[in-house]
């Protein structure tokens, strides 16, 4: 009878002691996921109008995006993002004159998986050897899965004379 009122007591302490690390925050209460990080290249190639001086714009490359997608405790996915437009280059098909892209953007959406949503990245198209540029805009479409895949679509894309 001893040995169970003794189990019964470290059973009891134990209850106790993760109860007490629950509320501190030393044990989460529900697990979240290590962060998955994923790379991608989105290759863009489109000849896109403009209602600029240059009135159309061969634009060739590839987005860079960097996405990191945690399970945070509650079932909601967290996803951040960054995106790189450094590798697109263009080619006015009316002046002759050569664009380089220039932007970076960041993204945050948090929701539940799997989530979809649409993201506006903008940067600069800077003319070489000249202070003229334009400003490019591309739409996104970024579904996750529930185990944390990231998609990633180009919906549109257009381009603003800045002057």
């Amino acid at each position: 009878m001893n040995q169970s009122i003794t189990r019964l007591s470290m059973s009891t302490l134990v209850s106790k002691a993760m109860i007490l690390l629950l509320a501190f925050g030393v044990v989460p209460a529900l697990a979240q996921s290590s962060p998955v990080s994923v790379a991608r290249k989105i290759p863009f190639n489109r000849t896109l109008r403009t209602a600029c001086t240059e009135k159309r714009i061969r634009l060739s490359g590839e987005f860079q995006v960097d996405y990191k997608v945690t399970r945070e405790a509650g079932g909601q996915t967290l996803i951040e993002g960054n995106i790189n437009s450094d590798r697109i280059t263009g080619s006015g098909l009316t002046s002759r004159g050569k664009y380089r892209a220039v932007g970076v953007g960041r993204l945050e959406s948090s929701g539940p998986s799997p989530t979809s949503f649409t993201y506006v990245f903008n940067f600069a198209l800077n003319k070489v050897g000249s202070n003229d540029s334009l400003m490019g805009h591309v739409k996104f479409r970024i579904s996750v899965n529930a185990s944390g895949g990231v998609n990633t679509n180009i919906i549109e894309a257009n381009i603003d004379c800045t002057s």
